[in-house]
């Protein structure tokens, strides 16, 4: 059985055998005569997506339309929208959705193009619309990103009720939990999302084995896919004249490894504090290879590369004594620093110069491995400045663990404990 996991997942890193499964998910219920012989174009649709190549997307797209085949309106849109030019995009998609009103990916496509051009209850309503024709988790996600205000999430928990009633008397798949989660903590509602996942954790003790979800397989990151993610967006910042510098784990992997370090999940970069999450938003929104995930914070904005690798922008505060930057539920601490370059991934980038300094501050002994390090737990120069978002993240790690069959760290569940938890 090991064996054969092994080799399912190493075909799905397969490119080819990516690029046949998108394609077979889009093509899913749609009235194309002899599909297969579409599939080429498709392939190469994709491909250009991934890179991207947009005028080779628009050369493509056209060939299936004036063949009659409406897919490539859906692609279309996905690569204007990419380009920021939101009417265009919002005509193609609405002319497939004429034909395929139920292709869920076409309606969340629509639904973000509302969102981003102030039409927040339009996307809403066609969100909710979707639920009634299919099961997809994914659906609950956009819902949870359209959340701003207690009203919104009044709206979203009411929708969310009616299709899951006994979601306080049993264990929510992981996903669909983080999502309802995510919608209160976007409206301020720390205590109500903190509540729930004491109710999830204990819901989840002694249920049989509930495989957390795995990311996509367009979002499995590697050092080629990572190299080109950060590779683009040092040429797009360079055009906009806007200062960026490795930091955390990416600047540890580059002065230690010479690389990105294996277990890292996305690439950390910082901004000074001339730029706000807003500001940065809008500028990504014009890059043509990058998404703008939804912003849970002023002081952290997150991108993904049409690869599917995620970006975490930190905005810097400088003070005399003292360059900060945070997230949600911490913030860390660093000696002011000046900048200078280094090779990096076949390209020049900027670090903090006493990069000794920095990354002693940051992790302490940095010199060595530590397979055991907890970026939340061990970093010399972290505070927690939001209690709820803390114990949010420790039950959220630990329901993570009882879904995939693991038992929780003891280490997590003695920290809960220190924080008047009573887990027992």
């Amino acid at each position: 059985m090991p064996i054969f996991h092994f080799f399912i997942t190493k075909l799905q890193q397969c490119e080819i055998i990516r690029l046949i499964v998108q394609v077979y998910k889009h093509l899913n219920n749609i009235d194309v005569a002899w599909k297969w012989r579409f599939y080429p174009t498709l392939f190469r649709i994709i491909h250009d997506l991934t890179i991207p190549l947009h005028e080779r997307v628009c050369k493509n797209c056209q060939i299936l339309l004036n063949q009659g085949v409406h897919i490539g309106d859906f692609y279309l849109a996905q690569s204007l929208l990419l380009q920021n030019q939101l009417d265009k995009a919002e005509y193609h998609i609405t002319r497939f959705l004429h034909h395929y009103p139920t292709h869920s990916d076409g309606v969340y496509l629509l639904a973000e193009i509302k969102r981003r051009t102030q039409q927040k209850q339009v996307a809403f309503e066609l969100l909710k619309n979707i639920l009634t024709h299919n099961k997809r988790g994914k659906t609950w996600q956009h819902l949870s990103n359209l959340v701003d205000d207690s009203s919104d999430f009044e709206q979203f928990y009411h929708l969310f009720t009616q299709a899951h009633p006994h979601h306080n008397q049993q264990a929510l798949a992981y996903d669909l939990a983080c999502h309802l989660s995510n919608a209160a903590v976007r409206a301020q509602n720390t205590q109500f999302a903190l509540s729930f996942w004491r109710t999830q954790y204990r819901l989840s003790q002694g249920k049989p084995k509930l495989q957390a979800a795995k990311p996509p397989i367009t979002r499995q990151y590697n050092d080629k896919k990572a190299a080109k993610a950060l590779g683009d967006l040092k040429d797009y910042f360079d055009q906009r004249h806007i200062t960026f510098f490795l930091i955390s784990g990416t600047l540890l992997g580059c002065i230690r490894e010479g690389k990105l370090l294996k277990h890292d999940k996305d690439i950390d970069i910082g901004v000074w504090d001339n730029h706000s999450v807003e500001d940065l938003a809008n500028i990504i929104h014009n890059s043509g290879c990058f998404h703008v995930l939804p912003i849970y914070s002023n002081d952290i904005l997150v991108i993904r590369h049409v690869n599917g690798v995620t970006i975490d922008i930190f905005i810097h505060y400088r003070q005399a004594d003292d360059y900060w930057h945070a997230s949600g539920k911490s913030q860390w601490h660093n000696s002011p620093f000046e900048l200078h370059t280094y090779s990096f991934l076949n390209r020049e980038y900027l670090i903090p110069a006493n990069y000794d300094l920095y990354l002693t501050e940051n992790y302490g002994d940095w010199h060595t491995p530590q397979l055991s390090f907890d970026s939340t737990l061990d970093t010399p120069n972290m505070t927690i400045i939001s209690e709820p978002e803390f114990l949010i993240y420790l039950y959220k790690k630990m329901t993570f663990a009882v879904h995939s069959g693991k038992k929780p760290s003891e280490r997590h569940l003695n920290v809960l404990r220190q924080h008047g938890e009573f887990l027992d």
